[in-house]
């Protein structure tokens, strides 16, 4: 039998871990990318950050859960090495390893405050799995029976744009994706983009620097969502017209996204 969380609890607890966080101790990995390359499915940390931050609130520093992930991904790890790094010491693949590992697990920390937050607010909880994640899903959300996908992005100044597509693997587990923009560049950077406005109004630092969302931005969200209508199935609601609403004067227009 299930036991329902609580995720007020939760939640404070988490944003504890996070704030508990020593980034400087990790700065150093940011300028490691020698492990660059696809990894493959076995080889993903996903249902190892899953199990330790998400289905329970056993939550490891980033140094015992690499070490969790080295020791049970050994076997596979040593095929890619002898694939990508024959020659190497396992100690320079073991630190690009960790550095790559890292960057995924401050992603993933940012996902998993959203949700936590958003299910301590809100009957409409967020389902969030690592095979939901694995195929570009980071939860979903049932609202006027249409199946919602959000994805955290980090909004990106780079002129290229990220892969985007409405892939039929999601479009079978949710009616429309939503792209909810998280802000964690310097917020002196943002200039005249108007972004500057939204990262105070939505966004709080913590202590040591982990950037987390306010409750008043997940209330926006949860507004504009209601808005979407079943014209809009199958479209995908990107961070930049996501934005564009939540920064307009007049959001009491239904949203119908056509790409």
């Amino acid at each position: 039998m299930n036991t329902k969380r609580d995720w007020k609890k939760e939640l404070k607890k988490f944003q504890n871990f996070l704030e508990s966080i020593d980034l400087q101790k990790y700065s150093y990995l940011r300028q490691i990318k020698t492990v660059e390359q696809d990894l493959p499915k076995e080889l993903l940390p996903l249902e190892i950050y899953y199990r330790y931050y998400w289905m329970s609130i056993d939550f490891k520093d980033y140094d015992e859960v690499f070490r969790i992930y080295w020791k049970e991904k050994l076997a596979d790890i040593f095929g890619f090495i002898k694939k990508y790094f024959y020659g190497c010491s396992v100690q320079f693949v073991e630190e690009g390893f960790k550095a790559r590992l890292y960057r995924i697990w401050v992603s993933i920390l940012t996902q998993f405050h959203f949700q936590y937050l958003w299910n301590s607010i809100f009957e409409e909880e967020i389902i969030s799995n690592p095979d939901l994640d694995i195929i570009g899903i980071d939860g979903i959300v049932k609202f006027s029976n249409m199946n919602l996908g959000f994805q955290i992005k980090k909004v990106s100044f780079r002129s290229e744009v990220l892969d985007r597509k409405f892939t039929k693997r999601q479009m079978k587990k949710v009616d429309v994706m939503v792209e909810v923009p998280y802000l964690v560049v310097d917020v002196n950077s943002f200039k005249d983009t108007g972004l500057k406005d939204l990262f105070s109004r939505y966004f709080r630092e913590l202590k040591n620097g982990f950037v987390v969302f306010s409750q008043d931005y997940l209330y926006e969200i949860r507004s504009v969502i209601q808005k979407i209508t079943p014209e809009s199935k199958g479209t995908r609601i990107t961070y930049d017209k996501f934005i564009d609403v939540i920064n307009s004067e007049d959001t009491k227009t239904n949203i119908v996204v056509k790409e």
